[in-house]
């Protein structure tokens, strides 16, 4: 993986052709192409097909990863793609992790994050 995020969705444009979420970098835990993104919000397109797959809700964060081949540049700025190569997982808040539904799950994103920013290169 080029890029490893943590987002939170700030808001949603969900068209017939299109969508795009537009997610604030809450923590980089690898870098990739994109240089200076936390803290900022960087818009995420995906096709309406994937909308139900995808079942990104305002106001959650998820556990993003990509490859710098679904980051095609138009107009001079980086454009996310949800592609075959985007990693996509819900990352439950503290609270969340308490209950069984959401355990493992954060504790292996907990696992992840630690060993990318302890052990692993941020580019």
């Amino acid at each position: 993986m080029d890029y490893v995020y943590n987002v939170t969705v700030v808001g949603m444009d969900l068209k017939q052709d299109s969508d795009i979420y537009n997610m604030k970098v809450e923590l980089v835990l690898k870098e990739g192409t994109d240089v200076d993104v936390e803290g900022k919000v960087r818009p995420f397109l995906a096709r309406p097909s994937c909308r139900e797959h995808l079942g990104l809700v305002k106001g959650k964060s998820y556990l993003i990863m990509g490859r710098s081949v679904d980051l095609p540049e138009l107009g001079g700025s980086l454009q996310y793609v949800f592609g075959e190569h985007t990693w996509v997982e819900y990352w439950p808040t503290r609270e969340e992790s308490q209950t069984p539904q959401h355990r493992e799950r954060y504790i292996g994103i907990t696992d992840l994050q630690n060993s990318l920013l302890n052990f692993g290169c941020l580019t």
